[in-house]
């Protein structure tokens, strides 16, 4: 008797990034005595296919912090909560902070219209840049400019194809270390309309009970974009904030003003945030702000970038963010020279403009905080 079998293909995909950042203020710091400070990141990447349908996607990270957490570093860097242990400290003292974990670690099974993602992975729900009112998996900090990579969060994700360019995506899990606390579940439906994509999410995340939706639209070679969301809170510490429901939500648009010119332009409501500085310190100790979920302290913002790619190898983008709750601004120019198929050097800095400390010692505005400072990095991929 003569059997046959089927065998299949096992194909892996390694690689991985080295990013180095070095910071010095040119200005007195408030909170620290070091003017200088550094990050670096090694990322490994593994993505392996087990036949048509089931993949498996792996990324360890080793980070070095020096010192450990600085506001310059924000530009770098962000994570996000997780639950499962996947990270270790290896150096954690004053001066130097050394970890090392799996950022990525899930399977995927792509069963034609539908996938399903289980373990840690990145997501992203809306379409804000700077401001996004429907991302509650830590999304990115506004001033953020290295943004390749997302932190990863332990969920299960499905998504079921519902069309050309439309879907429905299901999510489950804990956005953090604690069940009770950091329980997450919800929906997100992506619906296209031929140039326009309208979204509608809903769910339980972290206690609250969160509603959204986005739409995005082409409009004669100008992008479009604005996103909603309505929170009930179930945080008991939000009573007494008097923030038991609020409203958080963006507006934007993108055009390539010429070949070489790119504009973004976005403005933000933030129902959490608040128009008076005093209350900034007890506001920042809320949860929703340690996880990346919040991210402004004021409630009405507005920013933008212009990009302009001075040569085919050089990039210089200007970024400025502005709190209008409290007239401080935030000016983030970078350049960026790309010294070959696997090597990009960075420079730029960052200024902050608006009212430090009050003669009392009390903050007076969000940006005017930030020190003037300048940094160089180098990201190097293999």
């Amino acid at each position: 008797v003569l059997t046959s079998s089927a065998l299949t293909a096992q194909s892996s995909n390694f690689g991985g990034s080295i990013r180095g950042y070095q910071f010095f203020s040119l200005e007195e710091p408030l909170f620290t005595d070091r003017r200088d400070s550094e990050i670096w990141l090694l990322r490994l990447t593994d993505e392996t296919s087990f036949g048509k349908y089931v993949s498996l996607e792996v990324h360890s990270l080793l980070n070095l912090a020096s010192p450990p957490a600085t506001q310059s570093s924000m530009i770098a860097y962000s994570g996000a909560p997780k639950f499962f242990p996947l990270q270790w400290d290896l150096v954690d003292c004053e001066n130097l902070h050394a970890g090392f974990g799996l950022d990525r670690l899930n399977l995927q099974f792509d069963l034609n219209k539908v996938r399903i993602t289980v373990g840690r992975q990145a997501v992203t729900w809306g379409v804000s840049y700077f401001w996004p009112a429907l991302d509650l998996f830590g999304p990115f900090a506004p001033q953020q400019i290295d943004r390749e990579y997302k932190s990863g969060v332990d969920i299960v994700r499905v998504v079921v194809a519902l069309g050309p360019f439309s879907e429905l995506e299901l999510i489950g899990g804990v956005l953090g270390p604690s069940t009770k606390k950091d329980g997450s579940g919800g929906a997100l439906l992506r619906w296209n309309l031929g140039s326009a994509d309208l979204g509608f999410m809903g769910g339980r995340f972290h206690r609250d009970t969160v509603l959204g939706t986005f739409i995005t639209a082409n409009v004669r070679g100008t992008g479009l974009r604005g996103e909603l969301s309505w929170t009930d809170s179930g945080d008991p510490l939000d009573t007494l904030r008097h923030r038991e429901q609020f409203w958080r939500g963006s507006v934007g648009l993108d055009r390539q003003v010429s070949p070489s010119l790119t504009l973004n332009l976005e403005t933000a409501w933030n129902g959490y945030g608040t128009c008076d500085p005093s209350e900034y310190i007890a506001l920042i100790q809320a949860d929703r702000y340690a996880r990346g979920e919040v991210s402004g302290l004021g409630k009405l913002y507005t920013g933008g970038g212009l990009t302009w790619m001075a040569q085919p190898l050089v990039t210089v983008v200007n970024s400025v963010l502005v709190n209008l709750s409290d007239g401080s601004a935030l000016w983030i120019p970078t350049l960026q020279w790309s010294a070959g198929d696997n090597l990009d050097v960075v420079g730029g800095g960052q200024v902050g403009l608006g009212p430090e400390l009050s003669t009392e010692g009390e903050i007076e505005s969000e940006y005017g905080l930030v020190p003037v400072s300048v940094f160089g990095a180098i990201r190097l991929y293999f």
